[in-house]
This record gives C-alpha cells, structure tokens and sequence, in this order.
C-alpha cells in the first residue's frame, strides 16, 4: 500500500518486494526505508519512500536506531537532494556513478543518431522478432523465460545478484509486468518493469544470445516506444555504476579511484560498455550517491 500510495518514491523502490530487506518505517507507518545489513553496516537503498514531509524526519531515526545498535549507517544510490539533507547527518556523500532517465515526451528513434537502434530493430523484425508485454504474469510465461535468464548467467559465469537488483524468482517477478522479445515464438529476452505515476523503470534484464533481437537493443527500444505509447513521461535505464566520477569539480582520492577503476576494470565489470549502450538512447544522466560517516 505505500508503494501505491507513496508521495515520493525513487527509482529503486519496487526493491522492498525482493524479501531481502529490512525496513524502519515512520510513526505514522505511511513511509519506510529500506536497508540491507553487511557486517557492522546498514546500508539503505535509496531515499525514504512514502510522505515528502516524513523523509527527513525517517532518516534521523534510522541513522539514530543504527547507531544505538554500534552499527554504522550509509545511503546507496541517493539522488542529489537527499545528499544534501543527509549533510545535516554529518555523512559525507560520494558519486557512485549516473542513472539514465530517458525523456518519452521527445524520444524518437528517427535521425541520424538513432540509426543502430533502428538498424537492430530492423534486423529483429526480419528475423522474426515481436514484442510482446504480456496482459497477466503467470508460471507458464516464467518457466518459458527461464532458459533465457539461464543462458545469460552462463555467458557470465556469473550468480544472481542481490540487494540492489532483482533477481529470477518467479514470486518476485509475477508482482510486475514482463516485456519479453521473442524469435519465431521462443522468448530470446526480456525484462521486468515497475511502473509509477508517470515513469517506467527496468529492473532485472536478461538476453540469451547477440542474434537479431537477442539482445538488449531491440527489447529496450520496443520497450521505450511502448512506454511511450502508454503516455508514461520518463524511462529510466538504471544506473551506470562509477560513471562521470571524472567528470567532478576536485574529485576526492575516492573518486579517482573510482575512476581508475571505471577505466581498467572492464575484464571484471563492463563499465563503459553499459554506459555507452545506454547513451543510444539519448538520456538524461542524474547522479547517484553513497552517503556515510
């Protein structure tokens, strides 16, 4: 009910369903924030969701209750005006890098500019390719998309990830809408998406092979022109982790190496790949913050 009711919510906030989390909620229980615990630390997502005027009030208590138990507070992922409120905290803020918030109200994939969206979309729909969102999730259309997440782990050699991205779990994904790309009927990607207000956001994305519309290109643009279709105002693509801590009036030692690594550790991460993919879609990058003693 917060969730669908809250005055001001972030990006992230449709992570409360993961059933990872924690929450401290305000006194009038019409807001919370969500956190995660590592060690001594604990570590919130994202501004508080709920009422605007309970935020400040919501993160006095949680850095109070976190202290009380010797345990030390931090903010990931904090936009730039609860950087600034967290200053009165004494918590020092650090970029951690860019979120892409595409504008629908002017997106178009005409022009110059556009051509590898269109050349991959293209491609798609001559190779057989839809979109599709389907009306209702249910565990036949999840066990079908499976083979795909499956795939995707593999290409990786990776594990799922936690805390601040969703994951393949089909409890958790049947709360949301699915946009799912298929090739002459077998699912080769798809994403979920939480919807509020007037934004769409990507959470968990997953593609089983770079063939005609297998990849991230053609589900991200059938996706957009979708949203917009929909009369949503913005999509966001997430966030692109340590991108623009360059780009910063006197970078900290912080920042820097942040940097160092953005630019060197594409073999473990590809920073400016996901960075660079999310530029086709000419977005408006916001920055985003950790926040701690």
């Amino acid at each position: 009910d917060i969730l669908e009711d809250a005055e001001t919510i972030h990006e992230d906030a449709f992570l409360a369903l993961t059933g990872d989390k924690r929450f401290i909620f305000s006194e009038s229980g019409e807001s919370f924030i969500m956190f995660g615990v590592r060690g001594r630390a604990w570590i919130a997502v994202g501004n508080p969701v709920g009422r605007l005027d309970e935020a400040e009030e919501l993160e006095t208590r949680f850095i109070s209750i976190a202290r009380q138990g010797r345990a030390w507070p931090a903010f990931y992922a904090i936009d730039s005006g609860g950087a600034e409120r967290l200053k009165k905290q004494r918590l020092i803020s650090e970029k951690v890098g860019e979120r892409a918030i595409v504008d629908l109200t002017t997106f178009s994939i005409s022009g110059k500019g556009k051509k590898d969206l269109r050349y991959a979309r293209n491609q798609a729909v001559k190779a057989g390719c839809s979109f599709v969102i389907p009306a209702t999730n249910n565990a036949g259309i999840i066990t079908k998309l499976k083979p795909v997440s499956d795939a995707w782990l593999a290409m990786r050699n990776g594990v799922e990830k936690r805390f601040s991205l969703g994951r393949f779990d089909p409890d958790y994904l049947c709360r949301f809408h699915l946009a799912v790309a298929y090739r002459n009927q077998t699912p080769v990607a798809f994403a979920n998406i939480w919807t509020h207000g007037e934004l769409v956001t990507l959470d968990l994305m997953r593609f089983c092979d770079e063939e005609p519309g297998g990849g991230m290109d053609y589900l991200f643009t059938a996706l957009a022109l979708w949203a917009q279709t929909q009369g949503f105002k913005e999509f966001d693509l997430g966030l692109a982790p340590l991108a623009g801590l360059k780009d910063q009036e006197s970078p900290s030692t912080v920042a820097r190496l942040g940097a160092y690594i953005y630019a060197r550790g594409g073999r473990f991460y590809g920073f400016e790949g996901l960075r660079a993919f999310k530029n086709k879609f000419d977005p408006v990058w916001e920055p985003a913050f950790i926040c701690a003693s």
